[in-house]
């Protein structure tokens, strides 16, 4: 009788031990981020954090605000694709790492406005990346913040067969990149605009914005600051852009 306890004790004991060894494998997968790079067509290798998820049908673009990088984006990352899809947060040109370039090193702060706008070039090779990943334009969707909510609305504007796009705190013209520029028609219903009232150049942009397309999503909030120091204040944001993304990313 010892001795079946001891072999079905043993046998609980393996069992438990390949149970914790899987769910820790799984759980490292899940978080699993790679250090990637690519080159813009005029010269700027771009680095990026991917964070793959083979289950993904839909991946995901992060674009920064200035002075951050992308890591401001890491726990928004890693709770996507915890949640189903794959990103790529970019350093955009002169910003953190991507700084090499066929025109010597780059600097943001020196930048002027022309230099600027040549950013949209760095979502352009995103989205030729992750087409090499297995997902074509139209299962892709885009987070900016900032100056990169303005690029992304560029980019939506003129590759209309994106997904979606998340608007973090837009302004009407950050460095140059002007929403009106790039307004077009029958859009407004793949853009969700987020902003804060204690910060007035975006709230007038999610305003105008709102104007320009009524069945666009805007969540407008009392306060918080800008870009994605939103989520400090407001962590539910996570949560509320997953459920407007599940709506718009549907096969």
């Amino acid at each position: 009788m010892k001795k079946l306890f001891i072999i079905v004790f043993v046998v609980f004991f393996i069992i438990l031990l390949v149970g914790v060894f899987y769910f820790q494998k799984s759980k490292t997968k899940m978080s699993e981020v790679q250090k990637v790079n690519f080159i813009t067509k005029d010269g700027v290798t771009i680095v990026a954090n991917y964070y793959p998820n083979k289950e993904a049908k839909f991946a995901g673009i992060l674009i920064h605000m200035r002075p951050k990088t992308k890591e401001s984006f890491d726990d928004l990352a890693q709770f996507l694709q915890k949640h189903g899809y794959a990103l790529l947060a970019i350093d955009l040109r002169g910003h953190g790492e991507s700084i090499e370039s066929i025109k010597g090193k780059l600097d943001y702060n020196k930048f002027s406005e022309a230099e600027e706008k040549e950013s949209i070039k760095d979502i352009e090779a995103a989205s030729l990346f992750l087409e090499k990943e297995g997902y074509t334009k139209d299962k892709q969707f885009l987070i900016g913040a900032s100056i990169g909510a303005n690029l992304s609305f560029q980019f939506l504007s003129e590759n209309t067969e994106i997904s979606a796009a998340v608007l973090l705190s837009p302004g009407l013209n950050y460095r140059g990149v002007v929403l009106e520029n790039f307004k077009k028609e029958g859009i407004g219903s793949k853009v969700f605009v987020i902003s804060a009232l204690d910060d007035e150049p975006a709230y007038v942009a999610g305003r105008t914005l709102k104007s320009w397309y009524p069945d666009l999503n805007y969540l407008e909030l009392p306060q918080g600051g800008h870009g994605t120091n939103l989520f400090n204040t407001y962590p539910d944001l996570y949560e509320k852009m997953l459920i407007w993304l599940r709506e718009k990313l549907v096969i």
